[in-house]
This record gives C-alpha cells, structure tokens and sequence, in this order.
C-alpha cells in the first residue's frame, strides 16, 4: 500500500491514536473518506482510517487503518 509519504501497511485493530475530522481526499485508487491518525501521547502522523471508499471495487477497505512505514 502507499500512503502520504510512501509505504504503508493496512491493519484491522490499532491501539494508542488518535483519530482527526474525515475529509475527502483523490487517491491513486479513487476517492476515498480519510481520517488521519496521530498517536494519542506525543502527537505524532502515523497514517490514516479509512472511513469510506467512494468506488464500489475500493469498499473492502472501509473501517481499514492504513499506517505509514
């Protein structure tokens, strides 16, 4: 996967973020709903969930955090 600033990894359960206002965002595979994430101590970007996919071969991936490598 790729995310904002390159490799990325998708994962189901995360634990410590903090999850920021969804905002629409044009990526590679399509328009999709994000909400970055940050970690709940130092603040820290660490990726993104992915609230919703807007094409309909991208839904798998809804309710998905996708993190920065």
């Amino acid at each position: 996967f790729r995310g904002y600033c390159g490799k990325a990894s998708l994962f189901k359960e995360i634990y410590n973020v903090r999850s920021h206002r969804a905002h629409i965002m044009l990526m590679v595979t399509g328009v999709h709903s994000l909400s970055e994430l940050s970690c709940s101590h130092c603040n820290a970007y660490l990726g993104f969930f992915i609230v919703c996919a807007h094409e309909e071969s991208e839904k798998w991936k809804e309710g998905s955090y996708l993190l920065e490598l």
